[in-house]
């Protein structure tokens, strides 16, 4: 396997195209792949970010000749380890998640792992989402987030260290809603993204599909950087996680116009935001993903 490694720096700053911090910041990936599978053309050339590998190996088992792209050379080599069957690491976003979960379940009984637990074996989602409104949906779970997800709060500093990511104003009701919202549509039980987040836990017999990592193309640079370089029409579509959030203006135009221009004519570029949106497509898009964070998912073409 071959990790094609460009060392040009990023004339603009912004969010993704900034030095990334070099250790693993991603040991799962949270956008569900349903949704890229969703929208791609039989065997289309995808340029992904690389993430924890989970997208990789779901579009590359589905067909699609996948380049995988991060500036940050832990998180790409991770994802090439994960998509070759390696065993999952914890990253910096897990251990944040953690943090805050520990915090909410010392505080809350409702939130116990033995608890938690028996609520994820729930299939039936209107069941799911009463018992999360009633029972785990409380006061403690507000506060609480409300604290460390505000403006000042120690979560919110965390992210912004190691992700140069400011959190959006009043994420801690949207994740609330969110969640609510994702178990009305999906059981929990069946669902790697609920266990992820509400327990801290892999869904027992949930597993990456194992492709061969080389027949992937691993590419270590800047998302700006590359999309300009490459030729004209080099993609079939472009998949993107929350690039775009806390970015500067002038960065997030020039990523859209040379998206647009890797992109052959009609291929979609597809990008999430934790955001709300009022474009109506793109937060039905969200409610859709299994992911239980996103606030819109927009598909350009």
């Amino acid at each position: 396997m071959a990790i094609r490694v460009l060392t040009r720096g990023s004339r603009r700053k912004g969010r993704s195209s900034a030095n990334p911090r070099q250790r693993l910041l991603h040991g799962w990936d949270w956008a569900d792949p349903r949704i890229e599978l969703e929208e791609l053309a039989p065997g289309s050339r995808v340029l992904a970010a690389a993430g924890a590998g989970e997208m990789i190996a779901a579009l590359a088992d589905a067909g699609h000749h996948v380049t995988a792209l991060a500036s940050n050379r832990h998180q790409l080599d991770y994802a090439a380890r994960r998509v070759a069957g390696g065993d999952f690491e914890a990253g910096a976003a897990e251990r944040l998640i953690d943090l805050g979960r520990g915090m909410i379940r010392a505080a809350s009984p409702a939130w116990s792992r033995r608890r938690m637990r028996q609520f994820l074996q729930e299939d039936e989602p209107l069941k799911a989402a009463e018992h999360w409104k009633s029972r785990l949906d409380n006061r403690t779970l507000a506060s609480i987030l409300k604290t460390m997800l505000g403006p000042a709060g120690t979560l919110s500093a965390l992210i912004l260290r190691d992700f140069a990511t400011p959190i959006p104003p009043h994420f801690d009701e949207a994740i609330r809603g969110r969640i609510g919202r994702a178990l009305r549509k999906h059981a929990p039980r069946d669902n790697p993204y609920a266990w992820r987040l509400l327990l801290g836990e892999e869904l027992r017999g949930h597993r990456l599909p194992v492709v061969d990592p080389s027949t992937i193309s691993w590419i270590s640079e800047p998302l700006l950087d590359h999309l300009e370089h490459v030729a004209p029409g080099s993609y079939d579509a472009v998949t993107l996680s929350n690039v775009i959030d806390g970015a500067d203006e002038r960065w997030v135009r020039d990523l859209r116009k040379a998206a647009m221009r890797a992109v052959v004519p009609g291929g979609p570029v597809i990008a999430r935001s934790f955001a709300t949106t009022m474009d109506d497509e793109a937060a039905k898009r969200a409610r859709r993903d299994r992911g239980m964070l996103w606030g819109s998912i927009v598909v350009q073409r």
